[in-house]
């Protein structure tokens, strides 16, 4: 958007250097990108975010300069009743609305007997400053409003126009229309087209139909003045790859009261270039959109309050209505502010306060600690432990990865049953391509493309975690989403070195570990139960258990999916939600270093088939004697038996450790053979000699 500060004169008069007055502009929060020299003047590249569609227009920077210099009087364009400015004469074109939805208001009139010649000369320039091109005075009159005001409008040469008829509506299916820059589009069913008897004559609030467009036998124009809405609008002009200046001001919400005085201003610029009188009749106000007033109620000193400075009341309200908006009750202590119709971004009283500290001076605001403590606020639970697990794999070398939440059907298919289909998941409407076309149900197919692309480019080892969503149908057709955690580790354990012989990967014992480790850090207690999944290699596939409730699943992914990603070695990871990390976590105190010595003492025993190494820990678990402070297995071999069977043997180390004294050894043995009896006759265990 450019603003020329000429141009700006005429609705406010500002005479400040041109440093001065971009310094001005930015504290109001517009920003000067690029200055231009042009005859007689300067000219701004203005940066406008996409909330402040009121400033673009000169109007709308004159007024924001108003309302920060009062004593600048903001000039208003002449605000003519527009069945007066038209002129008496029945119309004979005959307007008509499909949606009110898409078309709120559709005002035109019409122009007869004008003869398309070249804008007066300062004209021109003013719009090559502008960075548009002069075409001649129809056109550039609609482009001087445009400029002006921000309200687009658009002439139909209104011989061309067949059956005298304007339709707002859907393109149907199968239509075409070739636009002013000669390009032929396809329309859609979901755009917006102003069309007369028989075709579409325009795309709405984009580009017009070279048809229907001015030329040098145009003799009888037709004047549009309308409001789109701007979700259609924006969604037409990506698709076709079209933005165009008026399309850039509907998309993000035109002013809708402001049709009528836009149509009066492109009437006097025609009257005021014409060698001729300019005839025009036939004014058209089609409404049906009603526009409606945001009211918001603000406690007179809710300003004050809300920034900690203290700013006049009268001050406050004097910013507002020079903004544009109306302040009731201003000797009470609640106000009824009305939001103008071009503010389209204010809808609650901090946007109020935002205004209003915006032209009071950002820079009038000290910068000082906070003298109170918030006695509501608590902390946030899921984010605390998303923030410590982050710590707590980062420290033992695992990355964080981020992915979308959107990713191929195929990869769903991955890390689901295999009797699910796409109806199981959710889709997107509008997806950007196949591999983003549904909503993610596992956070793992991320973290695996992620380590093919890093191993592809020379990564010996892979670790990654991700903390993100995860989403899956619930009842009927019913999307639900949890926040999951998802970690995988492939590569090199311990690389080729000279203490080392050969490569050691990272097996599904080295990841269980270090998993092991991380839970047991967030104090989260837990046991694994070995369940089939899927997505996991039989006999490395196992359910995650927190509290006797399902929380996650571990193991290795099946080498044909591993294969498939490109890689050569097996990758573990892990799967588990958030929530259940939660659950009833054991609470972490410092605990004196005990000074008493430890005793050891091994078990080894023949384990009966069908009995497994989480059936020892439980045994253990139910029978602990208090001096037992840990144990861990250090042997694990298959024996084959006399009658040609196979039995698993396993050895096991117990610590034991007293608290407040030193243990001696027959108390130890006599703790250990009590355990030991316990473990056989619970487990059928045979004892190794």
């Amino acid at each position: 958007m450019r603003i020329n500060l000429r141009f700006l004169k005429q609705f406010i008069d500002v005479e400040m250097p041109v440093v001065e007055t971009k310094e001005l502009l930015a504290s109001l929060g517009i920003e000067v990108a690029e200055v231009h020299g042009c005859d007689n003047s300067t000219a701004f590249t203005v940066e406008i975010t996409p909330n402040r569609p009121d400033w673009l227009s000169h109007l709308g920077i004159a007024r924001e300069i108003h309302a920060r210099l009062p004593d600048l009087p903001l000039v208003l364009p002449n605000s003519l009743d527009p069945a007066l400015a038209v002129g008496e004469g029945a119309g004979s074109v005959d307007i008509q609305i499909e949606s009110v939805s898409d078309c709120r208001r559709y005002s035109g009139c019409e122009i007869h007997g004008i003869e398309p010649s070249a804008s007066p000369a300062e004209i021109g320039a003013l719009l090559e400053s502008l960075g548009l091109r002069p075409i001649n005075q129809i056109v550039d009159a609609s482009n001087m409003v445009l400029m002006a005001m921000g309200h687009p409008l658009h002439m139909f040469d209104l011989d061309c126009l067949e059956g005298k008829q304007i339709r707002v509506r859907r393109a149907r299916p199968g239509e075409r229309l070739r636009l002013l820059d000669e390009r032929e589009v396809e329309l859609e069913t979901e755009d917006i087209v102003i069309a007369d008897a028989r075709r579409p004559v325009a795309l709405a609030g984009i580009m017009g139909g070279v048809e229907s467009g001015i030329t040098n036998r145009t003799r009888r124009v037709f004047v549009e003045s309308a409001w789109f809405d701007p979700v259609r609008i924006r969604r037409t002009a990506r698709r076709l790859g079209l933005q165009t200046d008026a399309s850039y001001r509907f998309e993000r919400g035109t002013d809708i009261t402001a049709t009528p005085g836009a149509i009066v201003m492109a009437l006097a610029y025609l009257r005021a270039w014409s060698d001729k009188p300019v005839v025009s009749s036939g004014y058209h106000d089609e409404y049906p959109g009603l526009f409606l007033a945001t009211t918001v109620q603000m406690p007179a000193d809710y300003p004050s309050r809300y920034t900690g400075v203290e700013i006049p009341r009268s001050e406050a309200a004097a910013i507002l209505e020079r903004l544009g908006f109306q302040v009731d009750s201003i000797d009470k202590k609640l106000w009824t502010v009305t939001v103008p119709s071009f503010r389209v971004d204010i809808t609650c009283k901090q946007d109020l306060v935002e205004e209003i500290t915006r032209i009071y001076g950002y820079n009038r605001i000290p910068a000082s600690m906070p003298r109170t403590v918030n006695l509501s606020f608590s902390p946030n639970a899921k984010r605390n432990l998303r923030l410590k697990a982050g710590r707590h794999l980062i420290a033992n070398g695992y990355f964080q990865a981020l992915n979308y939440s959107f990713q191929s059907l195929e990869d769903n298919l991955l890390m689901a049953g295999a009797e699910s289909t796409h109806t199981d998941f959710i889709g997107l409407r509008n997806p950007l391509g196949k591999e983003y076309a549904v909503l993610r149900n596992s956070l793992v197919p991320g973290l695996l493309r992620a380590t093919a692309h890093n191993a592809n480019h020379g990564a010996l080892t892979v670790k990654l975690f991700e903390t993100g969503k995860r989403f899956s149908r619930c009842s009927g057709s019913d999307g639900c989403e949890e926040e999951a955690l998802a970690v995988s580790a492939w590569g090199e354990h311990e690389p080729l070195s000279w203490r080392n012989s050969k490569v050691e990967d990272i097996d599904f014992f080295v990841f269980r570990g270090e998993m092991e480790a991380f839970l047991l850090g967030l104090s989260v207690e837990f046991h694994l139960e070995q369940r089939d999944f899927p997505w996991l290699q039989p006999g490395c596939s196992f359910a995650i258990q927190i509290h006797q409730q399902p929380a996650g699943w571990m193991g290795c992914l099946k080498t044909e999916t591993v294969q498939a990603a490109g890689l050569d070695k097996t990758v573990s990871a892990m799967e588990i939600g958030l929530s259940s990390l939660l659950r009833k976590r054991k609470e972490q105190r410092f605990a004196q270093w005990n000074r008493f010595p430890m005793v050891k003492r091994d078990l080894s025993v023949y384990i009966p088939a069908g009995v497994s190494f989480s059936d020892l820990e439980k045994a253990i678990e139910a029978h602990r004697p208090e001096e037992l402070e840990s144990y861990h297995l250090f042997d694990c071999y298959r024996d084959r038996t006399d009658s040609g069977g196979e039995r698993i043997s396993m050895a096991m180390s117990f610590y034991y450790r007293h608290a407040h004294q030193t243990l001696t050894g027959e108390r130890v043995n006599r703790i250990h053979t009590v355990l030991v009896n316990n473990l056989v006759a619970t487990l059928k265990l045979e004892l190794r000699t």
